[in-house]
């Protein structure tokens, strides 16, 4: 007899919620970010808050602070959960950040567990869901879209011969099913993202986390070549270009890239990016 239920994905794997008690010996917790393990032991630890929303939940300078302070966490989470199964006790370095219970589930591969413990982990996430789909933003769904499809298009114009580099699938330490890069040549490999125009950062810095864990581990993969260069070209909203808010979201993923030995593009123009990525690739 045909199951009419849809098949359960197959990749194991389990995650942690990183905390913080704002006001100390106060009780109220809420989780910051979150540590992601799977079976195959790859490993994603990533913030969950920009620090521009904890600017406007906290204020200015102790959002500022508390941004400053998760990222010292996430950075010392990995470091560990890297080395060590995610059932060991981790205790944070700093004082007023607590590590959560160890859940696990199944998803897709570890990129779609990251999403997950995003949603499961922060009453944030599940606000901005639940507003997301009350207004039916398609803006915010699409702006990543538009942005790939504009830098293609504008490199094809020029480099016939990089028609073969978009969007090709390889299958990376960890993932469980292939992985879609943007742009891959011998010598160079970028993921695509955007910041819509409604300066929703909360969601592209959980994507941009993640596509930035799959460039660092194409690195680790069994293909033929490795990029010596690996990049993410993000789109900035262009009325807000020059914004404390958009500056302080490229720092912050400036940061995380340069972890991983990544660069970060930034540009409102798909024409520039095109440019860019023609220069590095040639």
């Amino acid at each position: 007899m045909k199951s009419q239920f849809p098949e359960l994905p197959k990749y194991g794997l389990s995650w942690r919620s990183i905390q913080v008690e704002p006001i100390p010996h106060s009780g109220e917790r809420i989780s910051v970010g979150t540590v992601v393990k799977g079976e195959d032991q790859s490993l994603i630890a990533a913030k969950l808050l920009p620090i521009q929303k904890l600017k406007k939940i906290y204020g200015e300078e102790f959002g500022k602070r508390l941004g400053e302070a998760l990222k010292f966490c996430v950075d010392a989470a990995e470091k560990f959960y890297s080395l060590n199964p995610l059932s060991s006790n981790w205790t944070p370095p700093l004082e007023g950040f607590y590590l959560g219970n160890e859940k696990t589930t199944l998803a897709e591969n570890i990129d779609d567990g990251l999403l997950v413990a995003a949603l499961h982990s922060s009453s944030f996430s599940v606000a901005f869901n639940a507003e997301k789909v009350k207004t039916a933003k398609r803006t915010e769904l699409s702006a990543p879209e538009d942005w790939r499809k504009q830098i293609i298009e504008a490199v094809k114009m020029n480099r016939h011969d990089f028609d073969d580099c978009f969007q090709r699938k390889f299958q990376i330490h960890g993932s469980g099913v292939p992985f879609k890069f943007d742009f891959i040549s011998e010598k160079y490999a970028a993921q695509f993202d955007a910041i819509s125009d409604n300066g929703s950062f909360q969601h592209a810095l959980v994507r941009a986390q993640s596509k930035l864990w799959q460039l660092d581990r194409l690195r680790d993969g069994d293909a033929l070549f490795k990029p010596a260069l690996c990049e993410l070209l993000l789109r900035i909203p262009e009325e807000n270009s020059g914004s404390s808010d958009v500056s302080e979201f490229v720092g912050e993923l400036t940061h995380e890239a340069s972890k991983r030995d990544i660069s970060l593009y930034t540009s409102n123009s798909s024409v520039e990016a095109a440019h860019h990525l023609i220069e590095i690739a040639a």
